[in-house]
């Protein structure tokens, strides 16, 4: 549930719910895409920020005013977490690919859980370097990922 601020006109006709583009700048309304309007959490909220978009409401209009009410609902905006289940519902539970570096899409970060074969397997093909520090597991699996790729570009 959430507040918004209902749009009237003079004549008291209401008109829609309340929302800003432009950064902010310009004021519309409108009954059908709700996700764009201002709303709130809580009453609260709405009567702290009331005010000012009452005043320029009413300038804008021409004399309308706005009131708090309760909006029919809107769907919540869809949280990572539900994004993320749709993905692994779609492309199964063992791979989840995204963006590493949101200004190099080609560069991704690859999460994905390994059988106990492999990871025991994984475990006894790691090196150590000269300290003795095992090598991590990024490196391991781009060694391993480039030797089988060499190994399928000879046709093995």
């Amino acid at each position: 549930m959430y507040y918004g601020y209902r749009c009237y006109n003079k004549d008291d006709k209401p008109l829609g719910w309340l929302y800003t583009f432009s950064n902010n700048t310009e004021y519309a309304w409108t009954n059908q895409d709700l996700h764009w309007c201002k709303r709130w959490k809580t009453e609260r909220g709405a009567k702290k920020h009331f005010d000012n978009y009452n005043n320029r409401w009413q300038f804008k209009s021409k004399g309308g005013y706005l009131k708090i009410e309760t909006m029919p609902n809107i769907p919540e905006p869809e949280s990572t977490e539900s994004r993320r289940q749709k993905i692994l519902e779609e492309w199964g539970d063992d791979v989840v690919i995204q963006s590493q570096n949101k200004d190099d899409e080609k560069s991704y970060k690859m999460s994905f859980i390994p059988k106990i074969e492999i990871l025991e397997w994984l475990k006894k093909e790691r090196f150590t370097d000269d300290n003795g520090e095992p090598e991590t597991d990024a490196a391991l699996l781009n060694r391993k990922l480039y030797k089988l790729m060499k190994l399928e570009q000879q046709g093995f």
